[in-house]
């Protein structure tokens, strides 16, 4: 359940931190064995917990940029769902969206060199969704109520970027430290690239209406093994060909090609999503550290079928899967439906 803004005094020495400096852009750079393009952006590894490892002590609120009485440590934001009358960039808010202090994405675009190192500027945008004022509540933890203010956030962000010259507006939560989250307070991130990267293409192929494999999946898949949810015209799947142990896919019934246009509101969407995320913490256990991706339709792209993953961080890949591309899943989706759905949807204690 959540618990409430965290108390926090701003110190005399916090009015000293400069404002955040906006980060040189990075680049892109293709691979010339794979023909993968990697972005490269060495600026980053100057956020908190940057690199990985096994264990490390919990941050806590104090000194958060994320937490109430902070707003003075993240760039200035972009938009809030905030109480009337309090100004930006103050405490009052709910939802809040800034610039990525270290971004991945920033900048023009460029066309890639010729010969054999291929390079670009990693061109586009990067912003940060913080979910709420309570440091420790993640989507699972958040009543029904929050979570939707969390989805209609992203669908403004998706709004704000949807007319623009862009390849892809990609939204993802990395919610612990083994799924890359450089900070706990829970937040997502929205990922604006001005090339298309190739899953997106790849799904793009697929997910058009005349022959949709997403709606396919729907037909084949409603009331079978692999079921973990299905209600208010949303089917919660783990899929057939899942890369992780209870990766999930969560898809509207309908076929509509950007979130929070028609279909599911945001309420019904919560629902969900929350349910979803509680079933795994029953199926796997609490603070199962996991990344969610939203796919949506490109900017100017007006068919398709948005779609949301779940992909739990229970396993890492191995040398077999950096050298194959072919990854090893030692859960099979059948089984993880069946625990998924003897879990309890419900908020703890509610």
């Amino acid at each position: 359940m959540s618990r409430g803004p965290t108390p926090y005094r701003r110190r005399e020495s916090d009015s000293a931190i400069p404002p955040p400096q906006p980060m040189h852009p990075g680049e892109l750079r293709q691979d010339p064995l794979t023909g993968r393009w990697v972005a490269i952006t060495a600026g980053r590894a100057a956020r908190p917990e940057a690199f990985m490892h096994e264990q490390g002590a919990p941050r806590g609120p104090l000194g958060c940029p994320f937490c109430v009485g902070n707003e003075h440590m993240t760039p200035p934001e972009v938009w809030a769902d905030r109480e009337e009358g309090s100004a930006p960039d103050s405490p009052g808010w709910r939802v809040r969206v800034v610039p990525n202090k270290f971004p991945a994405f920033a900048g023009p675009d460029a066309p890639p060199g010729h010969g054999l190192y291929r390079a670009a500027p990693t061109a586009g945008a990067h912003e940060v969704v913080i979910h709420g004022t309570d440091h420790e509540a993640t989507l699972a933890e958040q009543p029904a109520g929050e979570v939707a203010r969390v989805l209609a956030a992203w669908g403004r962000r998706l709004a704000a970027w949807h007319d623009a010259d862009l390849g892809s507006v990609t939204v993802i939560v990395n919610q612990g430290r083994l799924a890359g989250a450089s900070l706990e307070h829970p937040h997502s991130q929205v990922f604006v690239t001005a090339a298309r990267p190739a899953l997106v293409e790849a799904e793009l192929a697929r997910l058009t209406r005349q022959d949709c494999v997403a709606c396919a999946m729907l037909n084949k898949e409603r009331g079978g093994d692999r079921v973990v949810a299905d209600a208010d015209g949303l089917l919660a799947i783990c899929p057939w060909a899942s890369s992780l142990p209870f990766e999930a896919l969560l898809l509207p019934e309908e076929h509509l090609a950007r979130f929070g246009h028609g279909g599911p509101g945001d309420a019904a969407t919560a629902a969900a999503l929350g349910g979803l995320l509680r079933r795994l913490a029953g199926a796997t256990g609490p603070r199962t550290p996991y990344n969610l991706v939203l796919h949506t339709a490109p900017p100017g792209v007006g068919d398709f079928h948005w779609h949301l993953h779940l992909f739990p961080r229970l396993t890492t890949f191995g040398g077999f899967e950096l050298a194959s591309g072919i990854v090893i899943n030692v859960v099979d989706p059948d089984q993880a439906a069946a625990a998924m759905r003897a879990a309890p949807p419900g908020v703890s204690g509610s």
